[in-house]
């Protein structure tokens, strides 16, 4: 069963005290009664009163001091002046020290001060609320926050750990590609070497047939230095610009054939890049094509034009070498040549997963169609 409300009332008067008691416990409310401050202090440390009636006159200890002693000790409990000596000073003091209303004496109609019972009753009791809400509200924050203090410390320590694997990650790349770097040009001096050798030795012979030989395969060997050469030298080291390539390369053909000047090349080449598993067999091609038709498109002497060409078209590269020199035989098939360039062409281009074909049409031209991603 719930407790009915206590009110204590700290009043000099007998009467109003008796009178108040009356009507109050007709009301439900408990009622403790106390002559004076100090007995009123010393009831309302033992009993803990929900409300307290304070008359500011009294002997030995006046209501201001009470009222005092009580915002010290008790600042939630509602205390209700009940005076009819008090002047405004009074009423000014008493706001100042916590008192929650004040009514006048004589009380001419109890109910008024019974319904500021209740009306402070309820206020004290929404303080109550709001502060353990508020106790709640803290608690809760602090735990979110400790929660998150302690995720926030995680993420550190894996922030940490991940830069600190990046960093191992990045430093083992530019180890890697140092070293990848340096496979390149070791490679292209390589060759190079090759490409050396096989000119000194095509000066020591007397056979034009087998110098020619050898210096077309020195030419081979020179197309694949370039493309190491090339990467050696680029950003990227998984990709070639054939545009750039196939431009360095046809330079050192016109100036090793001797034809500069004579022979007008013209590039189609864009946004190109292979990787150097396709981009080695699609060199020796444009190699191949461009020496046979340096040397066998052009009567001695005679000038011309060279088109290069490499496009995408959907999922496939073509690839095109076309002159406007002297063409080639009409029954000329790429099963039939005994050459071992075109045999070459054929071959690389098998390798590429392509197709080539052969036209004439005011000089040769050889189209090759292989796909723009090779299967690994």
């Amino acid at each position: 069963m719930e407790e009915s409300p206590k009110v204590l009332t700290i009043d000099d008067d007998e009467g109003v005290r008796i009178s108040i008691a009356h009507y109050l416990e007709d009301s439900g409310y408990t009622v403790l009664q106390a002559c004076n401050g100090s007995e009123g202090l010393r009831i309302f440390r033992t009993e803990d009163p929900d409300v307290v009636l304070l008359d500011l006159r009294m002997p030995e200890m006046d209501g201001l001091s009470v009222l005092e002693a009580l915002g010290q000790e008790a600042p939630r409990t509602p205390v209700i002046i009940v005076s009819g000596t008090g002047s405004f000073e009074d009423v000014i003091a008493t706001v100042r020290l916590g008192s929650w209303d004040y009514i006048p004496k004589p009380i001419t109609n109890l109910s008024v001060l019974e319904n500021s019972i209740e009306r402070t009753r309820e206020r004290a009791r929404l303080l109550v609320e709001n502060e353990r809400y508020k106790e709640e509200l803290e608690r809760k924050i602090r735990k979110r926050t400790e929660e998150l203090q302690r995720i926030n410390k995680i993420l550190s320590e894996e922030i940490s750990a991940r830069e600190k694997s990046e960093q191992l990650v990045r430093a083992s790349l530019a180890e890697k590609e140092v070293m990848l770097k340096e496979i390149h040009h070791r490679v292209k001096n390589n060759l190079q070497v090759i490409s050396s050798l096989l000119s000194l030795q095509s000066g020591y012979t007397d056979d034009k047939e087998a110098g020619a030989l050898l210096k077309e395969c020195q030419h081979r060997v020179r197309s694949m230095s370039m493309l190491h050469e090339k990467l050696y030298r680029s950003q990227d080291l998984s990709r070639i610009d054939m545009k750039e390539y196939t431009l360095t390369l046809i330079n050192f053909l016109l100036r090793s054939y001797c034809v500069e000047g004579q022979i007008e090349p013209h590039l189609d080449i864009n946004d190109i890049h292979l990787g150097i598993d396709s981009a080695i067999p699609c060199g020796l091609i444009i190699n191949e094509l461009v020496s046979n038709a340096l040397r066998h498109a052009y009567p001695e002497g005679a000038s011309g034009s060279l088109d290069i060409s490499m496009n995408t078209i959907g999922k496939n590269i073509e690839l095109q070498v076309s002159d406007n020199g002297v063409g080639m035989p009409e029954d000329f098939t790429i099963g039939s040549t005994r050459t071992l360039g075109m045999t070459l062409v054929d071959t690389l281009a098998q390798q590429l997963r392509g197709s080539v074909s052969l036209s004439n049409n005011n000089g040769a031209c050889i189209q090759i169609i292989f796909p723009a991603k090779q299967e690994t």
